[in-house]
């Protein structure tokens, strides 16, 4: 065998070889990984044989059932985009979202509770169905909410958390889409600036203004570093922070007043004092207390859910990355690179009125198989304290405050008191976004929640009163 053809020999093996190498990688490793992508529609029409499992709010309306078409199942939605980006799409050509493919192995019968009975079942002359989701939604909150921002006409969203036991009732992005549309409007949906795929209750980040002094404030008490009635002075309506000014909402100073009005009034001046004085590690601490830096644990698929902290170029940084003291005073007010979802705002009110225990959030009330036994059981757990008791009880004085003196009086009314934090985040090139986050009542809460409206004005003008109709709805006032 002369040279070349040895050369062409080894060239050869080491091809096919590596074609082995690529394929068994494909077909063996990465195999899960390619049956539980989204887009994998082969897997979808496979599935399609089976009778998929009904998606139902918490008082059993339909959210998601089907249509069969000869041997096929199709997927429709009856309440349209009521709860489009939560209970997500299972489409023939577009793949599946939501729910619908974070529990996708329960809805076809797949799982190891469901199968051995479709297994008995199809042995029995019986055709193959998956189970049963019950939600925690509450239709009429979900209505109210959706109902509310669509009014608006303009993109945000919002979550309703029950306080207790962490339950959603609601979650709204907007703007929404009708998932029985899909394959007619994909292309229309995919070309829109506004991104009416995007969920932004769980996928949405936002600079959270000064709604992130909820977490700031809680680190101030919790540490001891100050209290409610701690005294401070603004005679400028600014401040120098190594070289850098930081101004209030407002020319005219402050005056004296102590950190309870500051929090009500939203003072940036104390506020960057505050962040300064507790330091970079304190906050961060805090931060992680409250469950920054991770996703939070919640039933939609993980690529689905973001976590909150600061971002840099789109990527989460560590939260162990450096920062100079101009960094920190600007982070303490809201600002700098931060970046939060309205889950993880809603679940750091409910953590405080819960009096500092906060609960998982969960959407997944039960799963019941095709005969209506329940085979999995959501139930509250508490996933972290972040604060004390103590701590959690002079916020919501302070909260209470922001609604009857402060900054949140668009949401005083005589029906109920509510606590809660106003916030108005710059965006560049573009209005702010305006945040409320808070919970009712204040005296026995029972629903805490996070509303953030992008291109809006100051002070919860536009977020606020969004609030109030959904608490009022929540409340059955």
């Amino acid at each position: 065998m002369n040279a070349s053809i040895r050369k062409l020999f080894f060239l050869t093996v080491l091809m096919f070889g590596g074609l082995v190498v690529v394929l068994t990688w494909w077909q063996v490793v990465q195999e899960k990984s390619l049956a539980e992508n989204p887009h994998n529609t082969r897997k979808v029409f496979a599935q399609m044989r089976i009778e998929r499992g009904l998606i139902l709010d918490n008082i059993r309306g339909e959210l998601a059932t089907n249509r069969r078409e000869g041997d096929l199942y199709y997927r429709v939605y009856p309440q349209g985009d009521l709860a489009a980006h939560l209970v997500g799409y299972s489409d023939p050509v577009y793949g599946r979202t939501g729910l619908e493919r974070s529990w996708n192995d329960y809805l076809t019968g797949t799982a190891d509770e469901v199968e051995l009975l479709n297994t008995l079942n199809t042995l029995m002359g019986k055709e193959k169905r998956g189970a049963d989701l019950k939600l925690t939604l509450d239709p009429e909150i979900q209505r109210t909410a959706l109902s509310a921002m669509q009014d608006l006409g303009k993109r945000g969203a919002v979550v309703v958390l029950d306080v207790k036991t962490g339950a959603v009732l609601a979650m709204v992005s907007t703007p929404t889409f009708d998932p029985n549309l899909l394959e007619e409007n994909w292309t229309q949906l995919n070309a829109d600036a506004d991104a009416p795929l995007l969920n932004r209750a769980t996928q949405g980040l936002y600079t959270p203004g000064s709604s992130f002094k909820l977490i700031t404030t809680a680190a101030a008490l919790d540490t001891g570093t100050f209290q409610p009635d701690s005294k401070f002075k603004d005679d400028k309506g600014s401040i120098e922070i190594y070289g850098n000014t930081i101004r209030n909402w407002r020319d005219l100073p402050f005056g004296d007043h102590d950190f309870s009005e500051a929090f009500s009034q939203s003072i940036n001046t104390t506020f960057a004092q505050v962040g300064d004085k507790l330091g970079q590690e304190t906050l961060i601490r805090y931060m992680r207390a409250f469950g920054l830096y991770q996703k939070p644990p919640f039933e939609l698929p993980a690529d689905e859910v973001m976590a909150s902290g600061r971002y840099q170029d789109g990527k989460l940084m560590s939260p162990e990355a450096a920062m100079d003291p101009v960094q920190v005073a600007w982070m303490a007010i809201g600002q700098e690179n931060l970046q939060v979802t309205p889950l993880q705002m809603a679940m750091v009110a409910q953590a405080i009125a819960n009096g500092g225990r906060m609960m998982k959030p969960y959407v997944v009330d039960n799963v019941t198989d095709f005969d209506g036994t329940i085979i999995r059981q959501g139930k509250p757990q508490e996933l972290a304290k972040p604060i004390s008791r103590g701590t959690a009880a002079d916020m919501k004085d302070m909260m209470i405050k922001v609604v009857n003196e402060g900054t949140g009086s668009r949401l005083k009314t005589d029906k109920v008191q509510i606590a809660g934090k106003t916030g108005t985040a710059e965006v560049e090139g573009r209005g702010p976004n305006a945040w409320f986050v808070g919970f009712a009542p204040a005296e026995d809460p029972q629903v805490a929640i996070a509303v953030v409206v992008e291109d809006a004005d100051a002070f919860g003008s536009i977020s606020g009163p969004v609030a109030l109709k959904i608490i009022l709805a929540a409340l059955g006032l």
